[in-house]
């Protein structure tokens, strides 16, 4: 597997970024999507920890490089150390200021998630009761953002949002982590409509391994298995083709907890969970597909993707080829 690029779309940190776990030094795991440490803390606060993370990367013993560009992905992959893609799901710190946006691109920024659950400057999310679609200034926000090459991402975007953004955007978009949802009737998940257009956008979905997304609501079963996320890749796939998935954990790189995470889940977004957590509960070790705890399980899902028949350039292109297509057509 040595031409494998294996991208994860979504990973966190609970609190502070405290490194590469040794399981995931070890794994097939090329390139990150690292959701900012600080993002919902200000523009001053996280412009801080982008640093932290720079300096960080500096230590011999680190494991990753920062990837600015398509290129530096492929250089970590030479040089035995994964990429770390830096990455809003919130993107607070940009408030309503284009200047901020652009200060944010030269420290790094590569992917800004437009909404985070809830309405914002630029749009509306996914649990809000009304969904206005992009603002203006969201407009103005995704063309600066098609200039300068920050990949969007809509996935907690509110479905009209969503689909603004996939019409409006000049270049192809990411969902970087939900599922369909045909499959999982979840507020975080994305319909047939707006998955065919994120095909004619030419953009991509990481089919997420978290367990409110890729449940089948149901409650006497809980916890999804490995076979329901590969039903939900094999949806997609028969839906809008195999150029167009991608793989999205929103697990943690650190092996650090989502205790605290858990919890303002269940005060703040109960929507997006209060099923899952009804019939599973909240513990963080139920939090996933059995088998697909975080890109360090990846096999096991390839090994089920063989057998139902994938081919070995579909796994590749599902592991991280579509989304390395997808950075390339946007970073400069």
């Amino acid at each position: 597997m040595d031409d494998l690029y294996l991208i994860d779309g979504c990973t966190f940190t609970e609190g502070v970024f405290i490194g590469l776990s040794e399981r995931v030094k070890k794994s097939l795991l090329t390139a990150f999507f690292l959701t900012t440490p600080g993002e919902s803390d200000g523009f001053r606060e996280c412009v801080s920890k982008i640093g932290g993370l720079y300096n960080f990367a500096d230590c011999p013993d680190s494991g990753f490089i920062i990837a600015r560009t398509a290129d530096d992905i492929v250089r970590a992959k030479k040089e035995g150390k994964k990429a770390l893609i830096i990455t809003f799901q919130d993107p607070q710190p940009v408030e309503n200021s284009l200047d901020k946006l652009r200060t944010l691109y030269e420290l790094g920024l590569r992917v800004m998630q437009m909404t985070y659950n809830k309405a914002n400057y630029i749009g509306t999310g996914c649990i809000e009761s009304a969904d206005g679609g992009l603002t203006d200034f969201g407009r103005e926000a995704l063309r600066k953002m098609n200039e300068l090459g920050i990949v969007a991402d809509v996935s907690h975007c509110g479905h009209k949002t969503t689909q603004d953004v996939l019409k409006y955007s000049e270049k192809p978009i990411v969902i970087s982590h939900s599922c369909p949802l045909a499959l999982t009737d979840n507020v975080r998940n994305k319909t047939d409509e707006e998955l065919l257009m994120l095909k004619k956008n030419g953009g991509v979905i990481g089919v997420s391994s978290w367990g409110p997304l890729c449940w089948k609501n149901d409650t006497v079963k809980g916890r999804p298995s490995l076979a329901d996320y590969v039903d939900h890749i094999d949806y997609v796939v028969n839906l809008i083709g195999i150029d167009h998935i991608g793989y999205g954990s929103d697990s943690t790189p650190d092996d650090t907890k989502d205790e605290k995470g858990l919890l303002t889940q269940s005060s703040f977004y109960a929507p997006v969970v209060d099923g899952y957590n009804r019939a599973v509960g909240i513990d963080p070790a139920t939090r996933y597909a059995v088998g697909v705890d975080g890109p360090w399980d990846l096999e096991n899902v390839f090994a089920e993707m063989r057998r139902r028949g994938y081919s070995e350039e579909d796994i590749y292109k599902y592991a991280g080829g579509n989304f390395m297509r997808v950075l390339r057509e946007n970073w400069k």
